[in-house]
């Protein structure tokens, strides 16, 4: 089953791309672009798909994903280089001093004018790390003497070991805590239990700081089969897709003998094979019509996903099938294709809405800033590697990818998902 679903795939790297994803890409850049307040730099969690709006709360993540899309503006000759770097250090001054937060990690949404918590929202590791990812791979471009102070200065303030202990009441601890409230302190959460999009989080903590390393190999792994398809366990597709935005998993393998990028491959193909077997009777699944992951829908924001996690209420989320092109490059192509001529409604000014549900005709209103990000830096790397190459040649990208001892296996993308330890030098 998996060797036919490659062969349909078409998985190759292309600097070219179809004319549907160059629209999309520039649809998702002007989301960063047209969102992100001019005087903060922080960008919206969420905006209309249809009008201006007055939404003023900025999530730190898509905040991260803001800076790349800068660079990839310039890039592709969208927006002025000068214009971009005064964007890029107005963000950088604002994460340094404005932004509130907790022993180096910010509040997740925080007011987009001021910098202030929203929402009552926790010190987030997971979107601090988003955050990250992006001022890591906007100083690997700039190479600016300002840009690399501002940057390093926000990478050096996050207290690793703190998140990892909570505060050191858990010296023993091996995985992060999810977060801090004032109100309550630490988060009970822990990344991960279960296999989620943990993985930047390790890669960037074992590269910056000396946290220990055997958290990597805590992180639960359940492995399913599909169709003969077998994966990771994570449903929805963020989860396969959120590190690999910005880190490239193509030809290496950890201690445990995993290589994560066939991991990914494999969900999508799985997702999308979930879809065309539709046990559910949706409107629309099939070949072209799937992606399956946490979205807005008819009954509110919903983690969804398939086979292995089976929270399935019809709705799919038309990013995540396109943020898949690095991975299935035809199949995110003829989904995009399918979706933009048979469902026409399903459009706006942002690009496809975050999530919709043609059994219940719905469409979402919105768009959501880290779903668009998915999906322009996963159409960017499948134009070239360009921010996988940026983020990777940070020494302490590489530094942590050596630590959790990664190796390189040339090749390794094709399969098999994992072999022995002995086989990669573990």
């Amino acid at each position: 089953m998996v060797s036919v679903l490659l062969a349909i795939a078409g998985a190759s790297l292309a600097p070219k791309v179809d004319p549907i994803l160059e629209d999309l890409q520039h649809r998702a850049y002007l989301f960063f672009k047209n969102e992100s307040n001019p005087d903060t730099g922080l960008t919206k969690d969420r905006a209309s798909n249809s009008k201006p709006d007055d939404f003023h709360v900025a999530s730190i993540a898509s905040t991260g994903f803001a800076l790349v899309a800068y660079a990839i503006g310039v890039e592709r000759g969208w927006m002025e280089r000068v214009d971009a770097k005064r964007r890029t250090l107005v963000t950088l001054r604002s994460i340094n001093d404005l932004v509130e937060g907790e022993h180096g990690w910010l509040y997740h949404f925080v007011d987009w004018r001021t910098g202030k918590r929203e929402w009552k929202s926790e010190a987030s590791t997971i979107d601090t790390a988003i955050l990250l990812a992006g001022v890591l791979a906007s100083r690997q471009y700039w190479r600016d003497p300002e840009i690399d102070r501002l940057a390093d200065r926000f990478a050096k303030r996050i207290d690793w070991q703190w998140a990892l202990t909570d505060g050191g009441a858990k010296p023993d601890e091996k995985l992060i805590g999810h977060g801090w409230r004032p109100e309550e302190g630490f988060l009970g959460g822990r990344w991960s239990a279960q296999y989620s999009e943990e993985k930047m989080l390790y890669v960037m903590g074992c590269g910056l700081s000396d946290i220990r390393t055997d958290g990597w190999e805590a992180i639960g792994r359940s492995f399913h089969n599909y169709k003969g398809i077998e994966f990771i366990t994570g449903g929805p597709l963020f989860i396969h897709q959120m590190s690999e935005s910005f880190f490239d998993f193509r030809d290496k393998r950890d201690r445990l003998g995993i290589d994560y990028s066939v991991a990914t491959r494999n969900a999508i193909l799985a997702n999308r094979q979930y879809c065309i077997d539709n046990p559910l009777r949706f409107e629309g699944y099939g070949p072209d019509f799937w992606g399956l992951s946490a979205c807005d829908s008819p009954d509110g924001y919903r983690a969804l996903g398939a086979p292995g996690w089976t929270e399935d209420n019809g709705t799919i989320t038309p990013t995540s099938a396109v943020a898949s092109v690095p991975y299935t490059p035809s199949l995110a192509v003829s989904f995009a294709k399918h979706m933009r001529k048979s469902h026409p409604q399903a459009w706006g000014r942002y690009g496809f809405p975050n999530g919709y549900n043609p059994s219940r005709k719905w469409i979402g209103p919105d768009v959501i800033g880290i779903d668009l990000g998915m999906m322009m830096l996963a159409i960017e790397n499948h134009r070239n590697g360009f921010v996988w190459r940026l983020t990777e040649s940070h020494p302490a990208v590489q530094r942590g990818f050596r630590r959790l001892g990664f190796r390189k296996v040339p090749g390794s993308g094709k399969g098999p998902l994992r072999i022995g330890k002995a086989a990669v030098g573990g």
